[in-house]
């Protein structure tokens, strides 16, 4: 399986794969960030941290639907 996907996994019982996640993505956060105003990027920045995070608690791996299932919509 892919390294995000067993990132997400092992940051359910440990705040370590939390950080790495947001390394992960902090390429892609940097670079939309250039996209905003200078003074409101690192307000920004932070935001979208504690996002991820959030959707990283809350996500659920046992619920994410097969190829037969998305088959069946």
């Amino acid at each position: 399986m892919g390294i995000l996907y067993n990132l997400v996994k092992e940051a359910k019982g440990n705040s370590e794969y939390e950080t790495k996640v947001i390394r992960t993505f902090e390429p892609k956060i940097k670079k939309s960030l250039y996209l905003t105003r200078v003074e409101n990027r690192d307000d920004l920045e932070q935001e979208l941290k504690i996002k991820l995070i959030r959707y990283v608690r809350d996500y659920s791996l046992e619920k994410v639907p097969g190829l037969f299932d998305l088959n069946e919509q």
